[in-house]
């Protein structure tokens, strides 16, 4: 079965994609976009309660995602050498691995009947040049429909099992993928300014929180989503035994700065100041066995150490610090205890 690469562009990128090697990307303006810039935020809907943003380009840029890229090559990478990939190059003008700097994606949380979600990608586009390529895909069939000057694509890949596809270049620099319902709020957004995702105080408030320079970040607010959603994300905490704090997170927030090293940092608020005790008791039990388990590696229990836990009212605090010593002190004790090396996924 042929393989397209088109997904690579179309799909929600792969995370490691824009942190692989090669050389920098090229311009495509003076001015930089930043995590927070109200210039993208402002094109997300106001009904969004899940945000994820991700600075691909300056991540790329730093000695840890080039540490990150290295160790996950084979997992993340792509064949340069591949056929198929150099055509794609060479008709759309594109390098993925190079010209996608920055991402947004949003959904409202709802149910799966009127869940509505999407992305905006930041980086180097060639309209024409792409919507060529696609065309000319045997195993897609492009249709286009017209909304507000734009042109929204819908490619169709049900021979393959795979839902259609719908996106519109918003210009050569922006490209929103998702729902069609969602990109035209995007495009309406673009054209005449309102209510977005700042509009919701709640939203506005945990962006507030995230420091600008931070390239890699995610606020779900559980409380505004529906109970379909909430009782997949909360059941996640079922190893929780005798807590029932999973059950009542009204919100997370999860924000890293990538550098020589990843600084993560986790806020999350489980509804009350006894849940959230307990649950911090429960975690620092979890930090404390895997401390028995290495009681000989003065190294390993340093990190563990690094991994700092606590509650403040109704809140869970959790911080610590991931570099290249972090992956190897874990594949050394995955093969003492006969697992495999660290995967990405």
């Amino acid at each position: 079965m042929k393989k397209t690469y088109l997904s690579i562009l179309l799909s929600i990128l792969i995370f490691s994609t824009a942190c692989s090697g090669g050389e920098g990307p090229r311009e495509v303006s003076a001015v930089t976009s930043s995590a927070k810039s109200t210039d993208y935020l402002s094109l997300m809907p106001e009904e969004t309660n899940i945000l994820f943003y991700a600075n691909f380009r300056s991540i790329k840029q730093t000695s840890f995602g080039a540490e990150l890229s290295a160790r996950f090559e084979d997992e993340i990478g792509v064949n340069r050498d591949d056929r198929e990939y150099r055509d794609f190059l060479e008709a759309t003008g594109m390098d993925p691995e190079k010209d996608i700097y920055e991402l947004w994606f949003g959904s409202t949380g709802g149910d799966w009947h009127d869940n509505v979600s999407g992305a905006i990608i930041r980086g180097r586009f060639d309209e024409k040049k792409i919507v060529e390529y696609i065309e000319e895909e045997r195993y897609h069939r492009l249709r286009q429909a017209n909304y507000r000057g734009h042109k929204i694509y819908n490619i169709e890949d049900n021979d393959r099992g795979n839902d259609d596809t719908e996106f519109t270049f918003l210009n050569s620099e922006t490209v929103a993928i998702g729902d069609v319902e969602w990109i035209k709020n995007v495009v309406d957004l673009s054209k005449d300014g309102g209510k977005n995702v700042l509009s919701n105080k709640t939203m506005a408030r945990f962006i507030n929180e995230i420091p600008g320079n931070d390239q890699l970040w995610a606020v779900i607010n559980l409380s505004e989503m529906t109970d379909g959603w909430t009782q997949k994300i909360r059941q996640q905490g079922s190893i929780f035994k005798g807590t029932k704090s999973i059950e009542n997170m009204q919100s997370l927030i999860f924000h890293t700065r990538v550098d020589k090293d990843a600084r993560l940092y986790i806020k999350g608020d489980f509804g009350t100041a006894e849940e959230a005790e307990l649950l911090a008791e429960t975690m620092n039990g979890f930090k404390a066995m895997a401390k028995l388990m290495v009681m000989d590696d003065k190294e390993a229990i340093d990190m563990l150490n690094g991994i700092k836990i606590k509650s403040e009212g109704s809140l869970i605090l959790i911080n610590t610090t991931v570099d290249k010593n972090f992956f190897d002190k874990v594949d050394e004790k995955r093969k003492k205890f006969g697992g495999g090396p660290v995967k990405l996924l």
